[in-house]
């Protein structure tokens, strides 16, 4: 059967985002630039370590916090 990789973020690591994201493309729109969006970086660590997820701007990474991974199954 085939499976699907499923990646949720944290209540924490999504307010972490939501105000990363916010504060850039802010920054970008007053500088006259047109935003970029941004780079989310997971590292899946194995179960009993837990996954982190970062977002990356650059060479510089803003760690957001806990993301859960799990593998479904689909029809």
């Amino acid at each position: 059967m085939p499976k699907k990789l499923v990646i949720q973020l944290s209540q924490e690591a999504t307010e972490k985002y939501l105000a990363y994201a916010s504060a850039r493309v802010e920054a970008e729109v007053n500088a006259d630039c047109e935003p970029c969006g941004s780079t989310i970086q997971v590292e899946i660590g194995p179960a009993h370590y837990g996954s982190i997820a970062y977002a990356k701007s650059g060479g510089d990474y803003t760690e957001l916090g806990e993301a859960e991974v799990d593998i479904v199954e689909v029809d």
